[in-house]
């Protein structure tokens, strides 16, 4: 997978600005391992409309280096109160809606591990909206390219596809666009404990699945809804 930005040094203060746009930030979470066998009863529905949402804001960046062998890949990070925390246990509100916001910085297209997840399943109405992407948001018009803004999808096209933050037990599946920031809704109607992975062959050795693809805190971790 190729790079574009590594999220460094000082740079993390201008995603901090930007979150705080997108999200109205808010996000509290707990750091820590992982070890709790995954739920398989939860399911995603509905909304409250009796409290905001709870928002997560979520950062994918490039040029982290895993160790001397692999060298640099990807991983998520949680956009909290300090700056990016690990995502190697999220912690989550059940029965409340979950705003969550995902800013990756990652350029480089990845192929799916599983067919079809670059669908969208799990969200509120069964879409996210795309709210920075000129591949996914614009179209080829008589005068050029017509930049038509963000807006709501229900799949992103596969050579566009960089990323997903994908839940099984939730049924829930974000496909996520290269270069782009994306915003979903969803609701954990359970508590439990579930296992959140990137569906995408962005990790390391041929299959693309090693390294950040199977260790906690890169590209999976732990999600704990109570």
């Amino acid at each position: 997978m190729s790079t574009k930005t590594s999220l460094t040094g000082g740079f993390v203060i201008a995603v901090l600005a930007a979150a705080l746009v997108l999200s109205g930030f808010g996000a509290a979470v707990a750091v820590g391992g992982i070890g709790q066998k995954p739920a398989t009863t939860t399911t995603v529905t509905g909304t409250n409309a009796t409290a905001a949402p709870y928002t997560l804001t979520l950062v994918l960046t490039t040029g982290n280096t895993f160790n001397s062998t692999v060298g640099e890949q990807p991983a998520y990070y949680v956009l909290g109160p300090n700056g990016l925390e690990s995502s190697a246990n999220i912690s989550l509100p059940v029965n409340q809606t979950i705003k969550l916001v995902i800013m990756n910085y990652d350029d480089g297209n990845a192929s799916l591990v599983i067919p079809n997840d670059n669908v969208v399943s799990g969200t509120n109405g069964g879409t996210v909206f795309v709210a920075s992407n000129t591949n996914v948001n614009s179209s080829q018009g008589t005068n050029g390219i017509n930049i038509v803004g963000g807006q709501s999808v229900t799949s992103v096209p596969s050579a566009d596809l960089a990323h997903t933050f994908t839940v099984p037990a939730l049924n829930l599946n974000v496909p996520v666009p290269l270069s782009s920031t994306v915003v979903a809704y969803f609701t954990i109607t359970k508590a439990g404990t579930f296992i959140w992975f990137c569906e995408t062959t962005c990790g390391f050795g041929t299959a693309g699945t090693a390294g950040a693809m199977s260790t906690a805190g890169w590209m999976t971790g732990s999600l704990v809804a109570s």
